[in-house]
């Protein structure tokens, strides 16, 4: 027996050292494994937010507004969700690093396959409009997200160059909404020749972006009318939205 090894023996006998149970290291791997899968999952969550919102940016009108194409991006951009991402990212290779085999693989490759997994997974929950429902959702009821994304809709308050949003409080006629803005003002607008982007048609609180022409204090014909957020799938449904759509409820 080495001296190494007498040392060793000689310390657990005088500081009775104990070695954990079994049950110890298989909780410990369970709890590290499933914090990395839920951060990868939240991971993909917020990218499945980003990919919306990118998507959706209403990229053919950055021109009304005056803006450079830069500028444009600069404004639109999701900085919420990208923190959010990147803060998921860091934790899901935190603990991947702590998994049993974690350690042996190289940085680079841990990184761009948590980021690809992130992408891949985010482009599918997209696709069931989850994201959009989920946008939604923080838009109505998260006053400081409604904030931090203001600069998105504000956009939008520019009559002068055809652009209004707000949310419809009143059904005057077939040919006649009544829409309150964003800042509280109510526009009569005419949609007698309005085409209605998205999967959704006139209701009260129904929030809409609309593009056309200002015609007088507080009037506005509108040539094109869209959802406020995205397709307009999640303002009726909520979180689960993205259920209904694909049962063709939506008139």
């Amino acid at each position: 027996m080495t001296e190494i090894s007498k040392n060793v023996i000689k310390k657990i006998k005088k500081e009775k050292l104990k070695p954990y149970p079994k049950k110890y290291f298989i909780l410990k791997k369970s709890v590290t494994w499933t914090l990395f899968g839920l951060s990868i999952l939240l991971g993909i969550i917020a990218s499945s937010v980003v990919i919306f919102q990118i998507k959706h940016a209403d990229w053919d009108l950055y021109h009304l507004l005056n803006y450079t194409l830069l500028s444009y991006v600069i404004l639109i951009l999701p900085y919420f969700w990208f923190t959010f991402l990147f803060f998921f990212l860091v934790v899901a290779y935190y603990y991947f690093r702590r998994t049993e085999k974690g350690y042996r693989i190289n940085t680079t490759i841990i990184i761009l396959s948590s980021i690809l997994l992130s992408i891949i997974g985010g482009l599918l929950l997209y696709q069931t409009g989850f994201s959009e429902s989920l946008e939604s959702v923080f838009q109505e009821k998260i006053p400081i997200y409604r904030m931090i994304n203001s600069g998105r809709h504000r956009m939008w308050m520019s009559p002068q160059k055809g652009l209004l949003a707000g949310e419809i409080v009143k059904l005057a006629s077939s040919q006649e909404i009544k829409v309150k803005d964003l800042q509280g003002n109510v526009w009569k607008i005419d949609i007698s020749n309005t085409l209605w982007r998205g999967k959704r048609r006139p209701e009260i609180g129904l929030k809409i972006k609309l593009i056309g022409n200002k015609t007088g204090d507080n009037k506005f014909i509108a040539s094109e009318i869209r959802p406020l957020f995205g397709r307009g799938y999640g303002r009726k449904y909520g979180i689960r939205g993205f259920w209904h759509k694909r049962r063709n409820q939506i008139p």
